[in-house]
């Protein structure tokens, strides 16, 4: 399996605005290291929960159909399937028509990978032997700004004022020293997708 981006998010779920008011920033001379600074906070956090935030087109390509269960994608909440296509037993590519296969896409701050399998009494199609011969266009992310959970803006914020602050190093804790602060592995945890 093989994730491609076909259509990013066009903007962070948290503003600048919104950071400088939580880190109690009232000058524009670091607007741009507080912008960078959310973007990390924001690739952090979709790695750590295995989720993307805003609504975003990702393109999943396969060796070919399961033999032994349904195809599971990445990135919950996925809210659409684009388009399934393969490359026939000759090569020739192929779109698998959406009345052939069921889907189970759930919702919700916390929901499960998305997956599709065969309409009953269908199964799926041969494909080429070659790498990336299905490809599955996909939605995902919570949508807007305002859908993402609030624990997980908190998150993002509390990252941001933690790197922004008073030299910018990690956090000691006696004698531990951590990058992340524990209240946001605490705050994005019930959010993981496994």
């Amino acid at each position: 399996m093989s994730l491609f981006q076909v259509a990013a998010a066009s903007t962070d779920p948290v503003t600048v605005d919104d950071a400088k008011l939580h880190c109690r920033i009232e000058v524009a001379d670091d607007d741009e290291l507080i912008a960078g600074l959310i973007t990390a906070a924001v690739e952090y956090t979709e790695s750590f929960i295995h989720r993307k935030l805003l609504t975003e087109t990702w393109a999943d390509k396969r060796r070919g159909f399961s033999s032994c269960g349904p195809i599971v994608l990445s990135f919950p909440p996925v809210s659409a399937i684009t388009s399934i296509t393969y490359l026939d037993g000759a090569g020739d590519e192929q779109t698998w028509a959406a009345a052939n296969y069921l889907t189970d896409l759930p919702t919700g701050p916390k929901a499960a990978p998305a997956r599709i399998a065969p309409a009953y009494g269908v199964a799926f199609p041969a494909t080429y032997p070659v790498l990336n011969a299905v490809t599955v266009t996909f939605e995902c992310g919570y949508g807007e700004a305002s859908d993402v959970p609030a624990s997980i803006i908190a998150a993002i914020k509390i990252l941001v004022a933690t790197w922004y602050g008073p030299g910018r190093q990690a956090v000691n804790i006696g004698n531990i020293t951590s990058v992340i602060p524990l209240t946001v592995e605490s705050l994005l945890w019930p959010f993981k997708s496994f």
